[in-house]
């Protein structure tokens, strides 16, 4: 019992350390980016896509084929909207399993992806392997390719509560992004649910 105790609240506590990084997929004004399209997570860490007009998706590549699905890659499908004066009510969300490991992502909608329409989470820290190298290679690539499979393969297809007014990420490009205020509060009360099952551990 005080095993399972102690690694209950380990789980919670780990839950509550997790970070949520938010990333436009396009812009209010048109713009063919991801911004950030940098972003650093750490293992369990949530990567959620916001999309702006008209029609983008995110598909998961490797890096040396910057504009072809990945096979078993993440695919979010095209999330269409109009409404230049917020986000679609419709996200992506991707959990980074292995954070050690860089995942490369474009948009194939029509030449999105060789017009630069690219980004990665974890990006190595070293070698010839860059963004930018990834976006040139991209700019080279003969066709745009969509998945065959499901939308929302490899992620969470989910209906946002609001919509995001301002044209872009919750930080800049930049820098990192930041958890939603949400997040942070159930950051706090997931944590002292963790440290209380570990206080109740020790009491036993």
């Amino acid at each position: 019992m005080h095993f399972s105790t102690i690694f209950a609240a380990a789980a919670l506590a780990s839950t509550a350390f997790a970070e949520n990084h938010v990333v436009a997929v396009g812009t209010k004004t048109g713009e063919l980016v991801f911004q950030p399209d940098s972003i650093k997570a750490a293992q369990g860490d949530t990567v959620t896509f916001r999309f702006w007009p008209k029609n983008h998706s995110i598909a998961q590549a490797a890096f040396a084929k910057p504009c072809e699905p990945l096979e078993r890659g993440f695919w979010s499908g095209f999330v269409p909207t109009t409404n230049a004066q917020a986000a679609a009510n419709q996200t992506f969300v991707y959990e980074v399993k292995n954070a050690s490991a860089p995942i490369w992502f474009y948009c194939s909608q029509g030449q999105h992806c060789q017009a630069g329409m690219v980004g990665v989470i974890n990006p190595p820290q070293s070698g010839e392997r860059t963004l930018a190298a990834f976006k040139n290679s991209s700019k080279a690539a003969t066709s745009n390719v969509s998945p065959s499979s499901t939308a929302g393969t490899g992620g969470k297809l989910a209906e946002n509560s609001s919509s995001s007014t301002s044209g872009g990420p919750s930080s800049s490009a930049s820098g990192p992004a930041r958890s939603t205020g949400a997040a942070s509060q159930l950051t706090g009360n997931v944590a002292f649910a963790g440290f209380a099952g570990l206080f109740t551990y020790f009491l036993l």
